[in-house]
């Protein structure tokens, strides 16, 4: 099997990333036992976050976090595959090149997501003496939030084209 086929493969079959990523998005819900770890990553500094987490169990948020990890893992290449198999079904070479931009940007949010959990995890568990992490976690976490959204919405375009399309040719 070629390597372009291979890759095909997961273009084609994106929705299976999407589906693990629900079901890891679930355990990390669960794991987080109500915690809202959005208020958290959005914080900004040491003292908000003190009062995010105040009442909150600290080990159950850590395990959020950690979960996180698992759930980032699967959606990132989600929104990746799934802005390449988008792509496809576009026709304009300006819709094209935005796919490509919202592929990548599907990778970059995963990126930004691992920093935005080792500094909330810093942050948790005063690594380096380094007073204050969130500030960290929250610029991490608003240009992720914004790739997040910009990738889905390029995939739902997509799908809105191809049932479209389906539609209209047969």
């Amino acid at each position: 099997m070629s390597q372009r086929s291979a890759t095909h493969r997961f273009v084609r079959y994106w929705w299976v990333w999407a589906i693990g990523a629900l079901v890891a998005w679930a355990i990390t819900a669960a794991a987080g036992k109500g915690f809202a770890i959005i208020e958290l990553e959005l914080a900004g500094s040491a003292a908000k976050a003190d009062e995010v987490m105040r009442g909150a169990d600290v080990d159950a948020v850590r395990a959020t976090i950690l979960w996180d990890f698992l759930f980032l893992a699967l959606y990132a290449p989600t929104l990746f595959f799934g802005s390449l198999w988008a792509r496809e079904q576009f026709r304009s070479p300006l819709q094209q090149k935005v796919g490509l931009a919202a592929a990548a940007g599907g990778l970059v949010a995963g990126l930004l997501d691992v920093i935005e959990n080792l500094a909330m995890l810093g942050y948790l568990n005063d690594w380096g003496g380094l007073s204050d992490w969130m500030p960290l976690a929250a610029v991490m976490a608003i240009p992720k939030f914004a790739f997040v959204v910009f990738a889905i919405a390029y995939i739902v375009a997509g799908a809105v084209f191809a049932v479209r399309r389906r539609l209209v040719d047969g």
